[in-house]
C-alpha cells in the first residue's frame, strides 16, 4: 500500500486567465473566501453545505455538494 509520504509531490501547473468585470478585491473574495465560494460553485440549483478552505500554499480545500 503507498502511503502520503511515499508519493513525490506533484510537479504540474494549471493556469487559468480570464478576464471579468468586478473589481479586483471582490474577484479575489469570491475564490479566496468560502461563503462566496458556496454561492457559485459547483452545478447550477445545487447547494454547498460545507466549505472550508484554506488558500495558502500547501493549504486544503473541502467542497461538499
Amino acid at each position: 500500500m503507498t502511503t502520503a509520504s511515499d508519493t513525490p509531490p506533484m510537479t504540474r501547473e494549471v493556469t487559468l486567465t480570464r478576464m471579468i468585470d468586478a473589481p479586483r478585491a471582490l474577484v479575489w473574495a469570491a475564490w479566496t473566501e468560502p461563503k462566496h465560494m458556496a454561492q457559485w460553485w459547483g452545478p447550477h440549483h445545487f447547494t454547498n453545505p460545507v466549505c472550508e478552505m484554506d488558500v495558502r500554499p500547501g493549504g486544503k480545500l473541502m467542497i461538499l455538494v
